[in-house]
């Protein structure tokens, strides 16, 4: 699975933007389409990139974000016009290449596209390929097999282009070199910041100021949608409370499944390892070999009748065992199939106290101290009780969530202007929120975004109606009516004036500060640091900025002339202060190993197979004719929720 993935990641690409479920994003669909009267997006080389072909991809990118982001999931991010054209320009360089293996006369035949097909989980059922699963698919995101055979038959073409571009690039040893040393210099300093804070109480606000700052741009004190609604949730979980096991039920299932609690004789034992080299084709080198079995022979003879802590210290001393040897060679308490078989075999086959070896492995030769033997036994009823309580429970809420769901699932649509009812017969409590903005609601519902799609749709607001059951996954459903409604609107000036005035007086603030810094920053070149108090001296690398030392202001600190050290800089910190820096010395790094010298070639080939990637479709573009449609990518006509938020300085 993993080595077809790695081999087809652009088919890989192309089939996740197909294989979502077109349900599971509603409305993106006429989103697009309100955005443009014309039945493209866009055009490459004439051929036109659909509104389907840009939800198909959008589709791809919101299901692969909420995967990573779980519940921290927002689907506004996709409201975004810049995330949207990034959506729709990778929409585009994947149809330039098409076009351009098609100008090339390259195309994939028949054998490689029935083997791409074959291997796609999705299509298979029980491991194995099925026409009727992948006649399913397809029909589910509205295509049929010509259609997809031949846009999978042009993304294989392309896919010999991508694989040059990513190929073709190196870096020199010179160059890695350089790469290392820029990378991982660092340079020492010492910090001094001035607080914002401090030029609070300086700064006056008025309200003409205030009013000037709301009159710039009022929609940044939009209030987001919100609603208040009442819903009401069926999961096991809650379920659970509900669900009693008699101490009868504990014992049968107990006396059904006692071989389960049976467990099996476990053996704790010590060794002392003495490793020996292999050669590239993994073969013991004879004279390390025998190096090591004459090591392992004098130990025997020392620990043979020798006390546990001889053992011990032994094992600390000679053992080249990293995970065992600080442990006096302790391995703990093990079963069988847990180790090499013929350290098992010896260990299996010793008394306890017993010492044995030299046992040969593949990792070397043991010298083993059986310690202790903990016989097969079968676990009493009370040691598992608590167990089979909490299994019994489990299926017994599981059997009533299956048995409930159904009717959950009925009720809600066929009851639809109120929750009494099914609340009542399911012993379940409809709860009333206050207001609520989307992310809220998607909270709610433990992330999930098709609630708050369906919470916030205009059926559902207009409606007031119960909405559908919707599941939530880990035997969870839930349904939510619309209560009250408000829409997206500018906040009066009297709601966001205090907000304001705080904003301006921090932005002030934040000013004076500067100003401040830069005063001292050219007093303190002149060897004045009145006022002015330095850490500590740190090492500061590249990548790894310090407190209060932001990418800005690190690029001035490694662009200073350090010849006449200490040298002075500052710049603006993320606080809304000014930080000094007193910069001592360049401190070089450690010369690289070979290994990561490796590596580091490797790392820059990639990023130089990708700018090479980046400046093929460049050129391609001014060769092949691309036009985006007017109004492609809409601005959101509805504020995001933060847009509820003033701005800050």
């Amino acid at each position: 699975m993993f080595d077809f993935v790695h081999k087809n990641k652009r088919v890989v690409q192309f089939i996740l933007a197909l294989l979502v479920l077109p349900f599971a994003f509603v409305g993106v669909d006429s989103y697009v389409r309100s955005a443009t009267g014309e039945k493209d997006v866009a055009t490459v080389g004439g051929e036109s990139i659909s509104p389907q072909d840009f939800e198909n991809a959008l589709r791809a990118q919101q299901q692969q974000m909420q995967r990573a982001l779980g519940k921290n999931y927002d689907p506004a991010m996709f409201d975004n016009p810049e995330v949207r054209q990034q959506v729709l320009d990778g929409v585009v360089n994947q149809r330039l290449l098409q076009v351009t293996a098609q100008d090339m006369k390259l195309t994939a035949p028949d054998v490689q596209l029935r083997k791409v097909i074959l291997e796609i989980p999705d299509f298979q059922d029980g491991g194995k390929f099925s026409e009727t699963k992948y006649d399913e698919v397809l029909k589910l995101n509205g295509l049929n097999r010509m259609s997809y055979e031949q846009r999978l038959r042009g993304d294989l073409a392309q896919q010999p282009m991508q694989d040059v571009l990513g190929r073709t690039n190196f870096a020199s040893a010179a160059q890695t070199g350089l790469f290392q040393k820029l990378t991982e210099q660092a340079r020492e300093i010492q910090v001094a910041t001035i607080d914002p804070a401090a030029f609070i109480a300086l700064v006056k606000v008025d309200d003409a100021q205030v009013k000037t700052e709301y009159d710039k741009s009022p929609d940044s004190y939009r209030a987001p949608e919100q609603v208040k609604i009442e819903y009401l949730q069926l999961n096991q979980a809650a379920l659970l409370g509900a669900v009693t096991v008699s101490a009868d039920e504990i014992k049968g299932e107990y006396e059904k499944r006692v071989k389960e609690f049976s467990a099996p004789e476990e053996r704790r034992a010590s060794h002392i390892l003495l490793s020996f080299e292999k050669d590239d084709k993994g073969q013991p080198k004879a004279a390390s070999k025998d190096a090591a079995k004459s090591e392992a022979d004098a130990i025997m003879k020392l620990v043979t009748g020798a006390t546990s802590d001889k053992f011990a210290e032994l094992a600390k001393q000679k053992s080249k065992d990293p995970g065992s040897a600080t442990q006096g060679g302790d391995l703990g308490f093990f079963g069988r199939g847990q180790m090499v078989k013929p350290f098992e075999e010896a260990v299996f086959a010793m008394k306890a106290g017993e010492i044995r070896g030299p046992v040969e492995s593949d990792f070397g030769y043991h010298i083993i101290r059986l310690t202790e033997v903990k016989a097969e036994r079968t676990r009493a009823l009370d040691e598992v009780r608590a167990q089979i309580e909490s299994e019994v429970k489990q299926q017994k809420a599981s059997k009533l969530f299956s048995e409930s769901a159904e009717k959950f699932q009925n009720r809600v649509y066929e009851q639809s202007d109120s929750y009494a009812r099914i609340a009542d017969e399911l012993k379940l409590v409809a709860k009333k929120t206050d207001w609520l903005t989307r992310s809220q609601v998607q909270a709610l519902a433990a992330g999930n975004p098709k609630f708050a799609q369906t919470v916030f749709s205009s059926v559902s607001v207009a409606a007031k109606k119960n909405s559908e059951a919707i599941d939530l996954g880990n035997n969870s459903l839930i349904s939510a009516r619309v209560l009250e409604h408000k829409a997206s609107a500018v906040r009066p000036l009297d709601d966001v004036k205090a907000q304001i005035s705080l904003q301006l007086q921090r932005r002030l603030a934040s000013e004076l500060a500067v100003k401040a810094g830069l005063e001292k920053v050219a007093a303190a070149t002149s060897g004045n640091e009145a006022g002015l108090t330095f850490t500590p001296s740190q090492r500061l690398l590249r990548q790894s900025p310090l407190p209060n030392v932001n990418q800005a202001l690190s690029k001035s600190i490694f662009a200073t002339d350090v010849s006449k050290a200490p040298a002075i800089t500052g710049g603006a910190n993320d606080a809304g202060g000014y930080t000094l820096v007193k910069v001592l010395k360049v401190v070089e790094p450690e010369p690289a190993t070979p290994d990561k010298l490796k590596s580091l070639n490797q790392r820059l080939a990639g990023q130089g197979g990708g700018d090479l990637t980046t400046s093929y479709l460049g050129a391609l573009k001014d060769r092949v004719k691309v036009v985006l449609k007017k109004g492609a990518i809409p601005e959101k006509t509805d504020k995001s929720e933060k847009a509820g938020e003033p701005k800050q300085g």
